[in-house]
């Protein structure tokens, strides 16, 4: 096993905790480095990188969890009765007007995890929580599949067997975390970490031909295992057939008559 894998989460936690609170862009982007150096393996960069860029990783697809899909799934993983005040709490998690983390579900969820989940990590590895993760989303994907079936064959069974496996997987991670740590997890499912530090600077700090390789890939794995060392300049890609591009945004301009003089 890799060194990035024997990782505890609760390191990869304190590091967003850190980058989260920490303002200078500067600092955020040496403590990220850091942690590459000390925590990462070169031969296996992705599986960090997949959990610190969840909006970018294709390898594992989909959970088919969105905070209202989330909130049941959560309740239901801590044996909460649907009309106990946590989970219509889960539940109307955008509602409260003065209600603190209103509007926000991974600190509500916090809120609701806090009273029943102990202040120690249960020691989970990064390995371990990709592992967990990709059972979350391949329970979707055989979901889907059956989901097909359900129009012709109306088998109920099958999506509440589905529907069981996530709640399984909630219960597992719930039992090996903390709070803190689940409201990150949560926030890594829904795939907005809100770090306050962009994707280049990620990018640039890992590689400085990170974002163009990415940008003519969009394969985070294929990045990581491509430029693991970074004293090594990679020679610019171009595009390939079966390869996505990622589109350029065109830059804005003042008025029009600007506009056609770039064109």
């Amino acid at each position: 096993m890799s060194k990035t894998e024997q990782t505890k989460v609760s390191v990869l936690v304190s590091l967003f905790n850190w980058i989260q609170k920490t303002k200078p862009p500067l600092k955020k982007r040496s403590k990220f480095r850091k942690f590459l150096d000390t925590c990462c393996d070169s031969s296996n960069y992705f599986s960090s990188l997949r959990l610190i860029l969840p909006s970018l990783d294709r390898e594992r697809g989909s959970y088919g969890l969105k905070e209202s899909v989330l909130a049941t799934c959560l309740i239901d993983a801590l044996g909460m009765s649907r009309d106990s005040p946590d989970a219509i709490r889960l539940i109307n998690w955008r509602k409260g007007a003065g209600a603190a983390n209103a509007g926000n579900f991974p600190l509500v969820a916090a809120e609701v995890l806090q009273r029943r989940q102990g202040m120690i990590s249960g020691g989970l590895t990064i390995k371990e929580l990709n592992d967990l993760l990709d059972c979350l989303a391949s329970s979707e994907n055989s979901c889907s599949a059956v989901h097909s079936e359900l129009t012709l064959n109306c088998n109920l069974r099958s999506v509440v067997k589905f529907r069981a496996e996530k709640i399984s997987v909630l219960s597992t991670l719930i039992k090996k975390t903390n709070a803190m740590e689940m409201k990150w997890i949560i926030m890594i499912i829904l795939k907005d970490l809100k770090l306050g530090i962009s994707e280049k600077s990620i990018f640039h700090e890992f590689h400085p031909d990170a974002e163009d390789l990415f940008n003519v890939t969009c394969d985070l794995k294929l990045v990581c295992e491509k430029l693991k060392d970074r004293s090594q300049r990679h020679k610019r890609q171009d595009i390939e057939v079966g390869k996505a591009v990622r589109p350029q945004l065109a830059m804005r301009v003042s008025d029009a008559h600007a506009a056609w003089k770039k064109v």
